[in-house]
């Protein structure tokens, strides 16, 4: 038997030897035989290789790490002052103070009777045993009646605080990275929304304004200034709001109502255009920083339509620009050629007028009469 028990330990001490852990000063025959100070020493190094050489917190590993995390982790707490794994931890209230600062649900901490050591430490046993699954390694005589706990048997329990805490933070981490994810999901989605509806929106403001400039024709005016064959240049009247005065206000009209749509309706087109660029912008990037696939709008609302719709959009400004004024220059030329051609009339009759006048001779009333009859 006592040579199946020393197989049996030198299997599971070359397994040990395997993962890395030096042993020196043991052998089986010490173990089968109960040498309980080289067992003891032999449970520490496996306890320091497995669960505390692993803790690293700031640069600092093992024993280091794990106390400067317990500093960090009770800085808020004032009753509290972590500067070994001794007497720091006689009063429970470390520990009390490391569960409330990840678990505040756990323990109500302010509420603690910070004088009853006993019982805080029995709580925080508690308290880890049957909501974090921390076993109970040590008793409260152990921390609290002893002149210097054991500085081994107080770091290994206080490191499976660390390793409980830290799967926490890590769920929370990765929790927090989830919700973040589906924010971000969530801020696409309204964003597409957004871009697809403005841009539809543009698009139609845009599709009706050249529609409207369509139904324009500037070329129908009166082509004479006196579009009545049976009017002679002698019964020429002065133009009233009517033919080409009436055609020349009208595109005066135009004209203004042109250079009002550049000031207001297109500057504002332009200024959603840029925002509906910088949203599309935005979007891809938010997409690719997450590694997703690229969006692609709808036919007829990508960038690219809005593009060609633009280019349009600015060729049927240059036409509508260019009739305005070449219509206007027409009718001008119309106008000046009806009032020049009653000017001439105007002029030959006062001519007329005053030859008739110069001849007139005799009384006065003779030259009135004859006056009156020229009129």
């Amino acid at each position: 038997m006592r040579v199946q028990k020393a197989e049996n330990v030198n299997k599971a001490l070359d397994f040990i030897n395997s993962r890395g852990v030096k042993l020196t000063n043991i052998g089986p025959e010490d173990i089968v035989d109960g040498n309980m100070k080289l067992i003891l020493g032999m449970i520490w190094t496996l306890i320091l290789r497995f669960t505390i050489a692993d803790i690293s917190e700031e640069g600092l590993s093992a024993k280091e790490g794990l106390l400067l995390w317990c500093q960090r982790k009770t800085e808020p707490y004032d009753e509290v002052n972590v500067q070994d794994f001794t007497f720091s931890w006689k009063d429970g209230l470390a520990l009390c103070a490391l569960i409330h600062r990840h678990r505040p649900d756990l323990i109500d901490y302010h509420s603690l009777n910070k004088t009853d050591r006993h019982g805080n430490t029995q709580l925080a046993f508690d308290v880890a045993e049957q909501h974090l699954g921390i076993p109970q390694l040590l008793e409260v005589a152990d921390l609290c009646d002893v002149e210097k706990p054991d500085e081994r048997s107080v770091m290994t329990y206080v490191a499976s605080y660390f390793h409980a805490f830290s799967s926490m933070d890590q769920a929370e981490t990765v929790s927090r990275r989830v919700e973040k994810f589906a924010e971000l999901m969530q801020s696409v989605w309204l964003s597409k929304n957004d871009y697809e509806q403005r841009m539809r929106r543009l698009l139609a403001e845009i599709h009706s304004t050249l529609d409207a400039w369509a139904e324009t024709d500037f070329t129908i005016i009166p082509t004479s200034p006196n579009p009545d064959p049976s009017s002679s240049s002698s019964q020429s009247e002065t133009p009233s709001r009517s033919g080409p005065l009436q055609t020349y206000y009208a595109l005066k009209e135009h004209s203004a109502e042109f250079a009002h749509y550049k000031q207001t309706t297109k500057r504002g087109w332009i200024q959603e255009k840029n925002d509906l660029a910088m949203l599309y912008s935005n979007i891809q990037t938010k997409l690719k920083t997450y590694g997703l696939r690229e969006y692609i709008p709808p036919d007829g609302l990508t960038p690219t339509d809005m593009t060609m719709e633009w280019s349009r959009l600015l060729y049927a400004e240059a036409q509508r620009f260019r009739a305005i004024n070449a219509q206007i220059r027409d009718v001008k030329e119309v106008l000046r050629h009806k009032y020049a051609t009653i000017a001439n009339d105007l002029e030959r009759s006062l001519r007329d007028i005053t030859g008739e006048i110069s001849t007139l001779d005799g009384p006065l009333e003779d030259q009135q009469f004859a006056i009156k009859s020229i009129e």
